[in-house]
């Protein structure tokens, strides 16, 4: 069943929000739990850890950054400067540079060290790509039912990269339309939270951080206040986004919902 959809009529045809592949990003102590850990659940992410003293660093560098920014890739390159951030260096026992390791679903796969010839850094990336990654703490059931139970749990915890994660390769089967349901939401809690799905809309983005905070403290009712507000910013495409949004997210409560019949007795009235 398709809820309602509120706000922008216009222009707002089967039209898809484009999101601009970031290729390469470079990395901090601070910022390293977001931006390699959690993305890695949404897609393989490889860490070059560097310096600029060191120079088999400045020979195997270009080379990983012109294999990232092939338009066909499925990776993301981080770049984190080992002595400008020593805390993850050390948490990583990097000890030789250049250091680099291939992330998926929060952990470490496969890693190397000092400078290897092309060929065989591409025959490191895709073993990373297709190896066995399962999730930390998370056994994925097969039974789609219970599958779907586990996606329906770590959206309503407030974990939007674990669902992501459980989301992928979702087996054929009659809950894998409600999954498909869910999906929009998993989606946009991973994309506010590394910084994918910001607009540069400062208005817009504000709304949407704020939904996703409230998302991640399990309070469904300010996450859908600030989607309401997002549909009055930005632009006609951005109001459709926001709607599926806020429809994965009615689907999460069920229709029968307290939530779910206050908000669409709001935007009704």
């Amino acid at each position: 069943m398709r809820l309602f959809s509120f706000g922008k009529k216009k222009n707002n045809k089967k039209k898809k929000k484009s999101k601009k592949r970031h290729a390469i990003i470079d990395v901090t102590d601070a910022n390293f739990q977001i931006q390699v850990i959690k993305r890695s659940y949404k897609q393989p992410v490889l860490v070059d850890f560097w310096a600029s003293w060191c120079l088999p660093c400045r020979q195997l560098g270009p080379v990983l950054e012109r294999m990232a920014e092939e338009p066909d890739g499925a990776w993301i390159l981080a770049k984190l400067n080992t002595e400008h951030n020593p805390y993850t260096a050390n948490k990583y026992n990097i000890r030789s540079i250049p250091a680099v390791k291939m992330f998926r679903n929060g952990r470490v796969i496969n890693q190397f060290t000092g400078v290897i010839p092309e060929p065989q850094i591409r025959q490191f990336i895709q073993a990373g790509i297709t190896a066995d990654a399962p999730l930390q703490g998370v056994k994925i059931s097969q039974d789609p039912a219970k599958r779907l139970q586990q996606i329906r749990h770590h959206l309503k915890k407030g974990n939007g990269f674990h669902a992501y994660a459980l989301l992928k390769d979702f087996p054929d089967s009659p809950e894998a339309a409600e999954a498909a349901r869910l999906s929009p939401l998993a989606n946009f809690m991973c994309d506010i939270e590394d910084g994918d799905g910001l607009t540069g809309i400062d208005t817009l983005d504000e709304q949407y951080q704020k939904a996703n905070k409230a998302l991640q403290r399990s309070k469904p009712a300010a996450a859908l206040e600030h989607l309401s507000r997002a549909l009055d910013a930005g632009e006609d495409i951005d109001a459709v986004y926001t709607n599926e949004v806020i429809e994965s997210l009615l689907a999460l409560l069920g229709e029968n919902h307290k939530i779910t019949r206050q908000y669409l007795h709001s935007r009704l009235y």
